[in-house]
Formats: C-alpha cells, structure tokens, sequence
C-alpha cells in the first residue's frame, strides 16, 4: 500500500485542512459560496451557508482533525458527491482515505462527522446514517448501506439526542436527509463501495467492513447554524458527546432497534396524471394600521413538505420560519411544530410562536442563498388571534376536500392548459383576525383583514407565462365585502380570467375586464394596482390598490420552469369600501438569460 507522502495530495486554497489529535475527522463538504456556476445555473443548490465557521469551532474544541470547504461552490464541485469527487477532485478522496488510515493507526478507530446545512428554520438536527425512522425502528432507505454500529447509534447518537432536546432542539433519524444515496459521501464509510474503481473508495470500504469507522451526517437547520444561542446550544452538544470517547454505553435509555438488511435497490415511481403539489391550506392576513401581515398554511397530500408561516412588515422586511414533518389533524384543528390552526363555521384560531430567520430586504429572496446570508434568527416572533368570519366556512375537512378535489381535476391527462389553469377557484372564507403579533422586537395590536382557505400563492399546475393575482377583504359599507381577481397568459397565447366577489352571503362569478399589475424589476413593487369587473348580475365593479408591503420569490416551476414571483400585502378601495388584502405577478423565466436565476433548497 503506498503512504500518503508517495502519493502527496494536492490541496486546493479553497479546502482547509485541520490537524487534530483525537479520533474524529470533520468534514464540511458544502461550505463554500455561490459563484459563477449557481449563476450559470437554473435550479441552483444552496451552499450550507456557516458550516465551514460551525467546523472549525467543533474542531478546536473537540482537538479533531477537519478537512472544510470554505471557498468552492457546490454548483461547480459539489464535495458530498462521490462521482463528482472522483472525476474533479479525487485528491481528496486521498486526502479522506490517508487521515482515516492515519487516525486509525493511531486509535484502532475513527468517527467522522460530516457537518451540513438544512434550509428549514426550526430548530432540528437530521441524523444521517443511511436509515429512516418508521414506526419506532431504524431501518435503511432504499439501497443504502449503516454507517455505524449499533453500540454508537445507541451510545454516541443517542446521548447526542437527548441533549439536543434538552436544549429545544428536535433530532430526527432520516427526516430528510438519510444519507443513503450511492454517491452520497457518507456511503463511502460504508462497505457499500468495496471494489470500487476509484482506489481512495476502495480503500475506505475495506476499512469500513472492518468495522473501525462510525461515520454520522449533521444536517443543521438555519436557526443553528445563523449565529445565535441555538446554534451555541447546538455545537455545545455535540462537542460534550464527542469530546470522550465512546464505550458503547447506553444508560438507562432503551435501544433502539435497527433493522440493518437493506432492501433491494427499487425504481424511481413514475409520477401518475393524477399526482401533482401538495394540497396548501392556510391563512392570510394584513393590517394598514399595524404595516404588518403574514401567510401560514399547511401542506397535505403525497407531496407534503410540512408548514411555513412568513410575516411581512415595515415595507420590504420578512420573518420565516419552516416546519419539516407531517401536520397533525384533530377534527377542524391542524398544528405542525408551533403553528396552530382550527377553522369553525363562523370563528377560526391562529397562533403561533417559535423562532424566525429575518431579513431587512425581502426581494434578497430571489435567491435563498443571497436571503439567509442576509437574515439573522429572532429568537421569538409571535402571532395569535381570533378570526370573525364574515360568511358560514366551511369545515376545514371541507375546505381540505374541495382543494384535493381541484387540484386532481387539474392533472387529469386530458385537462387542457385553460382548464388546468381554472380549477384552482378561490376556495376561501374572509373576515377579521384580531389578536397580537411580535416581531422585529416590537408587539403590535392587530385589527386585520384576513383570508382563510386554499393558499392563495401556491403555483399549482398552471404552466403560464405570467400570473397576476389579488384578494381584497373589504369593511362591508358597500355591496362588495370581499373579491379575488387573477388573469394568467398561457402558451399559445392564450389567456385566461377568473373573479368573483362576495356580497352579502352570497359569491357571484364576474367577468374580469382588465387588472393593471406591472412589476418593472423583480427588486421594486408594484406602483399601483387597479381592476375592473362585471359581476354576473351587471354589477360593474373598480378596484384600485396602494402596495404597502413586497418582497420577491424565485421557485421552481412545471415542467423545468423557474417563476419569480413578487407579492405582498396591499390597501384597497373598492367605492365607498376599504380594506386590505394580497397581491401577486408571477412571471415565468427562460434559462441562462443574463439575470440571476434564483436558486433552490432542493438536495
């Protein structure tokens, strides 16, 4: 076998090599920055923002040896992919195989922690070891191969859980990130790779069937890895497990049980006509006197993601925080992490109260990347209040169905580009939420317009050119109490209309006329907002708005597309009536067109 010294890997400026003298390497594969190739890129990764800083702080205090990619862009070099590795970088596949042979030399065995970032804002730590927890046991996701004993899932990593819920901060087995894909890095201290073609993976599968390597994933969301008490709270942790080593112990605590057979590799499922996003129910809402409002839903369905809620204020600034996982339902109540909805037929509850990662810019969100290198974590943003609702809602089993209902008809085989675009009606309910809301370090009294119903942003299956969209819920001293208006350019040239308002108890289809909503860049609002329509009855209608609150989305679109999106909240006018509500103009854009493309937390 040749040494490191006769092969000498050559090491890049953009990877930063620690030598520490205990038995745990460190390696930080995604903490570099986004750069020409993001640009260059439609559908760009998110680089693990703060990981390379959390590495070297683990590092020094656990005296560990560290390899860190500080500089290079996923999107050119992704490090946790082992093909890419071997055909740009192999060096340090030589570099990972020398320091494993090296420390086990020296110690008879290794741990390594692969530190990574998780772009969802509760506070969780996702645990790869190539398993998922399902129904009280760990067994491996498909193909994957355990990248640790039993003794150390049982000992080290379960100590490391307990303590990270001590300091309100969720462990998961698998949640999202497994770590069990064939070129996933952490694979690679498995034996999954043995005869590989690569020397360097060859190696370390050899050294892995011998059992000398427990090898754990990290995927850290924003609220621990933004500076912050949780993400000290976080590194605390894991720096108190592995600063010892292990003697396999578990305490007191009951083992967990690990099925480690994994099955067979299985075929990506074919997405059937009828499979499409997740169902999106939620609330918004909006209050001129306050300049504050804010979108909470909660996803169902197979494409299920979990729960969001992001408040707007003061203009352009935006609090987010995200919940992964599956919401929980009790009759008319919904609750996922600390966000809290029940809807009755004439009051619904909203509340809220958990972390947020802020941003003083909002349209910093054309890329994610761009927002949450911006953003720092409000350690307490709340929001909770009764909503009076104007009209007899519908049960929230109801409001659920009818959406389900909309969006299969939507992805029928046969549904035209007109019918797909007109199946997601305004399934909703409007009143008055009042309550209190926390954020930016300021409470404030809220007397808002509100909406409750099928999201009112969600992209659906539409494959449009440009969307424009509003709600207005207005103070009932004229014949219009409520109304949504939304016109979609299709392919082809084609277009679609669709409103309608709310008068008395009553809804009543209208034509739309005309809905003025131009956006000159995705970085600047809208100047104004105006529309005309003509309800059923020959009611002539003229809506006219003021933005008071914006910011910008970039989001993956049907069939490949990238929308950008700019939104907010707005005061209406409709006659004598005011009020408050939404707006939004969606535009699809080509790639590679010479503006930056946003970017994407899909892994």
């Amino acid at each position: 076998m040749s040494t490191s010294a006769e092969r000498n890997p050559r090491i890049e400026p953009w990877l930063e090599v620690v030598d520490g003298e205990a038995p745990v390497l460190l390696i930080a594969p995604h903490g570099g920055r986004a750069g020409a190739a993001a640009e260059a890129t439609l559908h760009p990764k998110v680089n693990d923002l703060e990981t390379a800083a959390i590495t070297r702080v683990l590092a020094d205090r656990l005296h560990a040896s560290a390899l860190i990619n500080a500089g290079m862009d996923r999107n050119e070099i992704d490090c946790n992919r082992l093909a890419q590795l071997a055909s740009k970088a192999p060096w340090i596949l030589d570099l990972i195989a020398d320091r494993i042979e090296q420390m086990i030399a020296r110690h008879g065995r290794v741990t390594v922690l692969l530190i990574h970032g998780w772009n969802v804002i509760e506070p969780r730590v996702d645990f790869g070891l190539g398993l998922r927890e399902t129904s009280g046991h760990l067994r491996p996701s498909n193909g994957a191969h355990v990248s640790a004993s039993d003794h150390f899932i049982n000992g080290p990593i379960a100590e490391l859980a307990g303590r990270l819920r001590a300091a309100t901060i969720i462990p998961s087995f698998g949640l999202r990130y497994p770590g069990g894909a064939a070129q996933n890095l952490l694979q690679a201290f498995t034996p999954r790779h043995r005869g590989h073609t690569v020397a360097a993976v060859e190696r370390l599968a050899t050294i892995a069937e011998s059992g000398a390597i427990d090898a754990l994933q990290l995927e850290m969301s924003v609220t621990l890895r933004l500076p912050g008490k949780l993400r000290e709270h976080n590194i605390q942790a894991i720096t108190d497990v592995f600063s010892q080593p292990s003697n396999g112990a578990i305490g007191n605590r009951s083992p967990i049980p690990i099925i480690r057979q994994a099955p067979e590799p299985q075929a990506k499922k074919v997405a059937s006509a009828t499979s499409g996003p997740p169902l999106r129910i939620g609330i918004e809402f909006y209050d001129p006197a306050a300049h504050a409002g804010g979108m909470a839903s909660f996803d169902f369905g197979p494409g299920a993601a979990g729960a969001r809620i992001m408040v707007l204020f003061e203009q352009r600034h935006v609090a987010l925080f995200t919940a992964e996982g599956k919401s929980a339902r009790n009759g008319d109540r919904v609750s996922l992490g600390p966000l809290r909805l029940s809807v009755g037929a004439r009051q619904a509850e909203f509340a809220f109260s958990g972390p947020a990662a802020v941003v003083d810019d909002g349209t910093a969100y054309l890329s994610v990347e761009h927002a949450l290198a911006k953003s720092h974590i409000e350690t307490a943003m709340e929001v909770s209040g009764t909503i009076e609702i104007d009209t007899a809602a519908n049960s929230f089993d109801s409001l659920l169905t009818q959406v389900e209902k909309a969006v299969s008809q939507a992805f029928r085989s046969d549904a035209s580009p007109a019918d797909a675009a007109g199946v997601v009606p305004p399934i909703a309910a409007f009143g008055r939420l009042r309550g209190t809301i926390v954020v930016g370090g300021q409470r404030r009294s809220l007397d808002a317009f509100a909406r409750i119903g099928a999201s009112f942003t969600g992209l659906g299956p539409q494959k449009f050119a440009t969307r424009r969209m509003l709600w207005a819920s207005l103070d009932g001293l004229g014949p219009c109490r409520a109304l949504e208006m939304r016109t979609l350019e299709l392919e082809a040239n084609s277009e679609h209309r669709i409103a309608r308002i709310l008068s008395e108890n009553d809804w009543i289809d209208s034509t739309v006329q005309s809905l003025e909503l131009e956006i000159a860049s995705p970085l600047a609002p809208p100047d104004a907002i105006s529309g005309h329509l003509v309800t059923s009855t020959g009611q002539r209608l003229a809506v006219e708005g003021t933005p008071e609150t914006f910011m910008t989305l970039s989001r993956p679109g049907p069939e490949g597309t990238r929308i950008h999106t700019s939104l907010g909240f707005a005061a209406y006018r409709v006659g004598d009536s005011k009020g408050a509500g939404m707006f939004e103009y969606s535009r699809r854009v080509a790639a590679l067109t010479g503006e930056s493309s946003g970017d994407s937390d899909d892994d």
